[in-house]
């Protein structure tokens, strides 16, 4: 029943607390999956940044203050009549796995008259998400783009941002573990490597994770196909051909999300 959508989706970006960032990704044209034949990202009333994460348009607007959770863990979730069945249990898997590894602790349940707020998903223009309830009425989107975006793990990692995450390699402490080779970055895309200030991010006290399902991949944004991102550490070696490719949500992913919203 999604009344408690059993969902469990794989997360592993740093918990999202207050993050400076720069509204510069109108014009990407590549996407943090490495996926084909999707659309750029495009929403009407929003900018992007880090590729995927969508925030609202505001004259202004330099910073993404601290992301808001949904009360006590409940999303209210909506699909566009678009999505077939067997797409729509595609992204509820990817919910069951959250709500799985956190015993309900977070809940997807459907949207109903008495929710002010609810998550809709949609088959929009590439994949991506706002960035915890951003939203104070109304439906909050979330895009999935049909057939490219409906995979599991593309759309457990859409909703760990909506659930208040950015990507992991925007940690504070990114440098300790992973150099950028902006020589192997299309050109105007470098500001998708930021990383957050301490005062910024919060790591929740959790070590890195090569290995979350928030993670980019080692060539995302590549101009030539070489690494764009590489591990500095033995352990983070290991990872390297399988960063940003989980499928599901890593342990560190899970005591995050758990951490996150005070699960017990």
């Amino acid at each position: 029943m999604l009344h408690c959508v059993k969902l469990v989706l794989c997360l592993t970006f740093l918990s999202c607390e207050a993050h400076v960032i720069r509204s510069r990704d109108s014009a990407d044209s590549s996407n943090v999956f490495g996926l084909t034949g999707l659309s750029k990202n495009n929403a009407t009333d929003a900018t992007f940044m880090q590729g995927d994460i969508a925030i609202p348009k505001q004259d202004g607007r330099t910073a993404f203050i601290r992301s808001p959770k949904w009360p006590n863990g409940v999303v209210p979730v909506e699909f566009h009549s678009s999505y077939t069945t067997a797409q729509k249990d595609i992204i509820i898997s990817a919910m069951t796995e959250i709500m799985k590894n956190t015993r309900d602790c977070i809940r997807f349940v459907w949207r109903t008259a008495s929710h002010p707020v609810w998550l809709r998903i949609f088959p929009g223009q590439g994949c991506w998400s706002y960035m915890g309830k951003t939203m104070q009425k109304g439906a909050q989107d979330l895009s999935l783009q049909i057939p490219g975006c409906v995979h599991h793990s593309v759309a457990l990692h859409e909703l760990i941002h909506a659930l208040g995450f950015v990507h992991e390699q925007t940690r504070p402490d990114r440098n300790q573990y992973v150099r950028i080779q902006t020589q192997n970055i299309v050109s105007g895309m470098a500001h998708n490597f930021d990383v957050y200030s301490r005062t910024d991010a919060d790591t929740l006290g959790l070590p890195y994770d090569f290995g979350s399902i928030m993670h980019y991949r080692s060539d995302a944004f590549s101009s030539n196909g070489r690494p764009t991102i590489v591990p500095t550490t033995s352990e983070g070696r290991n990872f390297e051909s399988k960063m940003g490719r989980g499928e599901k949500m890593s342990n560190l992913d899970i005591q995050k999300l758990k951490k996150y919203y005070s699960c017990s």
